[in-house]
């Protein structure tokens, strides 16, 4: 098992209390609960999905309400894992069959004892990620097959797509340009069978909003709904855009609809940046300290410091350093999907997975990048929402990036997910290739739907229970205490966004 899945787990011992010895006086649902926790420290995630479930059920007839929500924040946890490793060595190795039909079976067997690919021991027996497909066309080139090679005709697509972008004329001003805007429309929506939902108690649902920036602007909001159920004014100009609803369910007769409607225009961002002006950060600032501070995942370890410091070498100039980092990350790291719901249950930092593993999506990079950053004192953050590349059906899809803070140019970004396409189309030229990751370090398409400036920000009002995916709100999420199974992986899932151009 890999060392950082092992913390992990370790880490996740040290907060989970089991009861050593039998209670005599506990109930049949606090003695579940108890079983539940101990099934859990054996790392047997399925069998403690069903016993917390059957725990909540009797502690909720025994009027335990404290322990019901204790059991259900157990039963978040743990389904985060199971639904995020489920697949057995027989299920993963018949995945690539099915995909690859004529693989060697021992390459198979190679890749298979190799352990690159994500994978977790469960009870003894290890389960791999249910999107480990992706990583392994990402890790081991040879073995890309049809899906990859759909996915690099899109590359292909958002190449010539950018190029008006990367070979525009250079005659900006020093500092940040705004141009070529596009206005869109953006319309979310999640349908909740009624019979899905209790007959009473408290629906709470936190929405994501696009933020008011320089490059995000005119933003117009069509509808919201369902709006008499609102509690707060919208909040757009901070880091998080966010829309919060308390929805009394004994009101509700039909199915909830809770959704949006948008018009917003971004701008594509050019940063032309002379090294040599940049200006000397103060040290003491609130921004300085907060962007150069370790973070939940947004983690600065030992090993990432020290990484920094290698790739660094002896250079001084955060600039220069910032574009080693992510030529490090563009060329020598590759893209992959990432078990985010297992490592935020499991508390591994995400910008450790990267170093560990040394792959990561787009959010795990462009945590990483601030990792680095932050390791050798410069201000940076994981910024993100929706990315807007015109090449599928809805227009939009879930995205992460960088910024980083220079001294007399603001917040710069930077997007490495985006910049190592060109490392996955070899039908590119080397210097073709080169063009579209350094366009990526300093200037930003306007193909963005900002929603927050940062992971790990705290939302309002600040849940009280679990939430099903803490570190970003890409889409909404929800808590009903009235509810067994954590309402935000359903919305996490039935969420339908669209976006287009208009104009």
């Amino acid at each position: 098992m890999k060392r950082f899945l092992i913390l992990g787990f370790f880490c996740l011992l040290i907060s989970v209390i089991v009861v050593s010895c039998a209670n005599p006086f506990a109930s049949p649902g606090e003695k579940l609960f108890t079983q539940a926790k101990e099934i859990e420290m054996k790392t047997e995630y399925f069998g403690a999905f069903d016993h917390y479930l059957s725990a909540i059920t009797k502690l909720r007839a025994e009027g335990k309400i404290g322990q019901v929500n204790e059991c259900r924040d157990a039963l978040t946890r743990v389904e985060k894992i199971t639904s995020t490793y489920s697949l057995s060595e027989e299920a993963a190795r018949g995945m690539i069959k099915q995909a690859l039909p004529d693989i060697p079976e021992s390459t198979i067997d190679q890749v298979i004892k190799e352990g690159r690919l994500p994978s977790l021991k469960i009870g003894g027996t290890v389960y791999y990620f249910v999107d480990f497909l992706n990583t392994l066309a990402h890790i081991y080139p040879k073995l890309r097959g049809e899906q990859s090679a759909s996915a690099l005709g899109k590359s292909t697509n958002f190449f010539q797509i950018m190029s008006r972008y990367i070979y525009a004329k250079d005659d900006l001003l020093p500092g940040q340009t705004l141009t070529n805007p596009i206005s869109y429309r953006a319309k979310g929506e999640i349908s909740i069978p009624r019979k899905s939902l209790p007959d009473k108690g408290l629906y709470k649902v936190w929405l994501p909003l696009p933020l008011v920036t320089a490059a995000q602007q005119d933003i117009k909001l069509i509808s919201i709904y369902p709006r008499e159920y609102l509690k707060y004014p919208l909040k757009q100009d901070g880091d998080l855009g966010v829309a919060y609803f308390e929805i009394p369910l004994e009101e509700i007769k039909d199915d909830l609809s809770i959704g949006l409607e948008i018009l917003f225009t971004h701008y594509e961002e050019r940063f032309k940046v002379d090294p040599d002006k940049i200006g000397q950060y103060d040290r003491q600032s609130p921004l300085y300290k907060q962007y150069t501070a370790s973070g939940k995942n947004i983690a600065l370890t030992p090993a990432i410091r020290a990484k920094a410091r290698q790739l660094a070498g002896r250079e001084k100039n955060p600039y220069k350093i910032a574009k080693i980092f992510y030529d490090h990350i563009v060329w020598d790291l590759d893209y992959s999907f990432t078990p985010h719901l297992a490592l935020e249950a499991l508390k591994i930092p995400e910008s450790v997975f990267v170093q560990e593993q040394r792959y990561g999506d787009c959010g795990a990079q462009s945590m990483y990048f601030a990792a680095l950053c932050r390791s050798v004192g410069i201000p940076a953050r994981a910024s993100g929402g929706l990315q807007l590349f015109p090449v599928n059906d809805a227009g939009c899809g879930d995205h992460f990036w960088a910024q980083i803070y220079l001294p007399n140019y603001g917040w710069v970004p930077v997007d490495t997910s985006a910049g190592q396409i060109a490392k996955y189309m070899p039908q590119l030229t080397s210097e073709e290739q080169h063009d579209f990751a350094n366009y990526y370090f300093g200037k930003m398409d306007p193909f963005r739907y900002l929603i927050q400036h940062d992971v790990d920000l705290p939302l309002t009002p600040p849940p009280d229970r679990t939430l099903a995916f803490g570190m970003v709100l890409q889409s909404p999420t929800a808590l009903c205490s009235e509810m067994d199974r954590n309402p935000g992986l359903t919305i996490m899932d039935g969420w339908q966004m669209t976006v287009t151009p208009i104009r």
